[in-house]
Formats: C-alpha cells, sequence, structure tokens
C-alpha cells in the first residue's frame, strides 16, 4: 500500500511538471523571425534591370535584377542567364554606393554580351539616384551606368 502511493504521488508530480514544461514552451514557442527592411526606399526592394548603358535590359532565361539586402549587407540579383552575387556598401544620405559583384558561370546564347557589360559596370558604380519607381545608377562623373524600376 505504501509503494503504491509512493508511486501514485510520483506520477502526479510527473504530470504538474510536464503542465509547467508545456506551458513554458507554449510562452517561449518558436515565432517566425521578423525580417527587418530598409525604409530608404533602395534596399530591400527588386530593381528589374530594364537599361543597361542605354541599352534595353533582355531577359534571357530570367528578368536580370538587382536587390541590396540590408541583413546581409550583400547584393543579390540575375545578369539575364547567371545569379549574380556580391557585397556593397552604401551611403543613402551622401546618394553614394560601392558595388563588388560576381555571376555564375552558365553559357546562355547570346546572353554573354549583356553579362559582360553588367559586370563591367557595375564596378564602375558610384552613385545612385531615385526617381518615383527608378533607380538610377551613375558613374563618379554623372553617366548614367544603368536604370531599374522597383518590382
Amino acid at each position: 500500500m505504501f509503494l503504491s502511493a509512493i508511486l501514485l504521488s510520483a506520477c502526479q508530480n510527473s504530470a504538474q511538471k510536464t503542465a509547467a514544461v508545456t506551458k513554458d514552451l507554449a510562452q517561449s514557442a518558436e515565432r517566425p523571425l521578423q525580417i527587418l527592411r530598409s525604409m530608404d526606399g533602395i534596399q530591400d526592394v527588386r530593381w528589374e534591370l530594364t537599361q543597361i548603358q542605354g541599352v534595353k535590359a533582355r531577359y534571357f532565361h530570367s528578368q536580370p535584377f538587382l536587390l541590396f539586402n540590408t541583413q546581409t549587407r550583400q547584393m543579390q540579383g540575375n545578369t539575364g542567364c547567371n545569379a549574380l552575387s556580391g557585397s556593397y556598401e552604401m551611403n543613402v544620405p551622401q546618394r553614394s554606393v560601392q558595388i563588388q559583384a560576381r555571376a555564375g558561370y552558365d553559357s546562355c546564347d547570346q546572353a554573354l554580351a549583356q553579362e559582360a557589360v553588367l559586370m563591367d559596370v557595375l564596378g564602375q558604380v558610384e552613385r545612385f539616384q531615385l526617381q518615383g519607381n527608378q533607380l538610377i545608377l551613375l558613374s563618379r562623373s554623372g553617366q548614367v551606368l544603368m536604370q531599374a524600376k522597383r518590382k
């Protein structure tokens, strides 16, 4: 009888502990990671390229685009053929940006010319302007290198 009382008491204690742990877990349940987005109008926005050095940006296997990710300080995108990635430094009040990017190695018919020009001008970008839903990337001298629209 004494042994039964001890076992019953242990079971009740275990149930109380389980309820307490379940309550703690419910209070600390995993929540989706809150993604912080920049409010500056240029970062954390998908920019679809419309022109590269005055020539209409072409879709080959994908839409050419750029995205400046504030969480990772990385630039992502696509050349129209290959994925594009790299780092960037941006000073929004001064409207300046420095981009270091690299592209994948797929060979797409007729896309390599656009990709070569895009990679070349990305290294020349030093300034930007926002005009409505349009991003204009400029050289140090103010030459328009690329234009993109907010998507």
